[in-house]
């Protein structure tokens, strides 16, 4: 009795699998170009949102490049400009455009050279005269100046002219450029008359 239902049974469950088998086969010359269609979309979709993120880096670059640039020019003046008059207001307005350990390292400059030029009675004037842009991401901006510095002091009643070509490393902070380098180092114990400008570390001109 077993047998024969068996034998009754196995035409069904054969046509069940002959079924089953041949349904891929019917579906397969549709889904191999549904497949590289999706394949090709997500290539393309990863296409396109790669340019767009490249785009948008670029524009980001161009307007820091604007930016720190305009910004690397105006401070400039602050940083590289002081009247022994008003070196307090000077220093403090210096110190307003820089980043906290831009700031730190010019106060402590400053501890230094501010008694030679109080002695000396020294006053600078700094103007730039080029500026432009050496390197440049989205939030760090290095720009070159050339700049001409006028200064005069108890000793030297005639203008002194000296050029020099400063380096500035500008840090966006918020929608702020603050000037982030080069840090500042002391000047020699022994120099009697100050400089017109403070002397940048010599690895201030190095990428970081």
């Amino acid at each position: 009795m077993t047998a024969l239902t068996r034998r009754k049974g196995a035409p069904a469950e054969d046509s069940a699998e002959e079924t089953a088998a041949e349904i891929p086969a019917r579906r397969s010359p549709a889904t191999a170009p549904l497949v590289i269609l999706a394949c090709a979309v997500l290539v393309v979709a990863i296409g396109c949102l790669d340019l767009w993120h490249r785009h948008n880096v670029d524009i980001a670059v161009q307007h820091a490049r604007e930016d720190g640039l305009a910004a690397a020019q105006s401070d400039a003046k602050d940083l590289l400009s002081y009247n022994y008059r008003t070196l307090d207001y000077d220093l403090k307005k210096a110190e307003s455009e820089m980043t906290p350990a831009m700031a730190k390292s010019y106060a402590e400059y400053w501890k230094i050279f501010r008694p030679s030029v109080e002695k000396s009675q020294t006053q600078a004037l700094t103007q730039v005269q080029v500026a432009s842009v050496t390197e440049a991401t989205a939030d760090r901006v290095d720009v070159l100046l050339f700049v001409k510095m006028i200064s005069v002091n108890a000793a030297h009643k005639e203008p002194q002219v000296d050029t020099s070509w400063p380096r500035l490393q500008m840090k966006k902070s918020g929608k702020k450029w603050l000037i982030d380098g080069p840090r500042m180092t002391t000047p020699p114990p022994a120099a009697s008359v100050p400089t017109a400008m403070p002397t940048p570390a010599p690895s201030a001109s190095k990428k970081r």
